[in-house]
Order: C-alpha cells, then structure tokens, then sequence
C-alpha cells in the first residue's frame, strides 16, 4: 500500500469499513433511478467522499 495515492488508501479504507459499506448498500437500495442523489446530505461530509465521473 505504499505505492498508493491518497485517493486509492482512502477508497480502500472506506471499502473495507463495515458501516460505509451498509450505508452504501442501503442508499443504492434507494435509488429512484431519476438520477437524483438519494439519502442524507451529510453523506459526504460525514465519509469524506466524492465520487467524481463514478458511473
């Protein structure tokens, strides 16, 4: 892991994290299929995350 950028440690840390990963699990159950973000606002915030050009 020495060999990776900031984003990389911190996208392996937030996947390996169990309650990222139930968060995560639940809002995509969500998902209204309209594009829209769904769930808290403070999702974010609260991880640290943005997920630019994510698919």
């Amino acid at each position: 892991m020495q060999d990776y950028e900031s984003a990389e440690f911190a996208a392996e840390y937030l996947i390996r994290n169990k309650d990222f990963v139930a968060e995560c699990s639940q809002l995509a159950a969500q998902d209204s299929g309209t594009g829209q973000l769904v769930g808290p606002s403070d999702f974010a915030a609260r991880w640290g995350a943005r997920f630019h050009g994510h698919r």
